[in-house]
């Protein structure tokens, strides 16, 4: 198999399968408090500043997605920018996507001037740490734990 990733503009035809991912993986929010994730990813589709979407590409195919933000989603704070959104399809987790968008969203933090890079995580600390990212401090976003990570560019 092979993992590529892209700017989310040069790939429309990702963006209805994006879509139904993010109303699958994040149903509380895209389907209960009517958020529209058809227009959260078309915002990020633009080839430069913020919001910058990434997609990533198994064999062609959609794998996953995450998005250059200038702020983090629930979490007061001065820094920017951020990775957000960061989401695999199940059957591409652990197989080189998600280290493929870091690695992706690394360089484009780098190309738009950005030296530094930060991300909030629930749940893929794991993800973070092999791709080099340093753990920086421990967040509660409405009482659940997340850690935060930042990255040199």
């Amino acid at each position: 198999m092979t993992i590529t990733t892209g700017l989310l503009i040069d790939y429309p035809a990702a963006l209805t399968p994006l879509v139904d991912l993010f109303e699958t993986q994040w149903a509380d929010w895209y389907n209960a408090q009517g958020a529209s994730a058809r227009a959260d990813l078309s915002e990020r589709a633009r080839r430069n500043g913020l919001p910058l979407g990434l997609v990533a590409l198994a064999d062609g195919e959609v794998a996953g997605t995450c998005a250059l933000t200038a702020s983090s989603g629930g979490l007061v704070t001065e820094r920017s920018p951020w990775l957000s959104g960061l989401v695999v399809l199940p059957q591409y987790r652990r197989r080189g996507a998600g280290r493929a968008l870091l690695d992706r969203a690394r360089s484009e933090a780098r190309r738009l001037g950005y030296g530094r890079l930060h991300a909030l995580t629930e749940s893929a600390t794991a993800l973070f740490e092999r791709a080099g990212w340093s753990r920086q401090e421990a967040a509660q976003i409405n009482g659940v734990p997340h850690a935060i990570f930042t990255v040199t560019t």
